[in-house]
């Protein structure tokens, strides 16, 4: 099979796509000695991941290859605003909040047959934000790429 036939025989399955967000305004009461007032904070938020499957033909016959590339990643972004009662205290009129589209992790996979007994597993991810769990300190990149062979029986 030549190159034109490989590329013309991948099949594209449905893409994947899970989001998920919405809108949350609060008043936030700030007390001042005058009187409680209250300052209105609104965030746009979404999160969510997309994936891009697809199947080729694989040197072993009946058994496709697969491979696929995906992206995870969240928005935020939100003002609070503040009435006039707190910015005569030295308060701003708004305050811009949140950094507006974050890729959390890129990934990509290949699964194909070397034999009719024997699969091989490559994956490979990286997280450009990687935050550490413990103190949620930002420590730069988290990057992994693994491999299995598999036997089967």
């Amino acid at each position: 099979m030549d190159i034109k036939q490989f590329l013309s025989s991948i099949k594209a399955k449905a893409p994947t796509v899970n989001l998920e967000g919405g809108i949350k305004v609060n008043p936030i009461p700030i007390r001042l000695p005058e009187g409680t007032v209250n300052a209105r904070e609104e965030i746009n938020r979404a999160s969510g991941d997309i994936g891009l499957n697809f199947e080729a033909p694989s040197m072993v016959d009946r058994m496709p290859t697969s491979f696929g590339v995906g992206a995870s990643g969240q928005y935020m972004l939100g003002q609070v605003d503040f009435p006039q009662e707190v910015q005569n205290y030295g308060a701003p009129e708004s305050m811009k909040i949140g950094k507006g589209l974050t890729i959390d992790q890129l990934q990509a996979y290949l699964n194909t047959p070397i034999t009719e007994n024997v699969d091989l597993d490559v994956n490979a991810r990286i997280n450009p934000y990687y935050v550490d769990p413990v103190d949620g300190q930002m420590l730069g990149k988290d990057k992994f790429i693994g491999a299995k062979l598999r036997y089967n029986f």
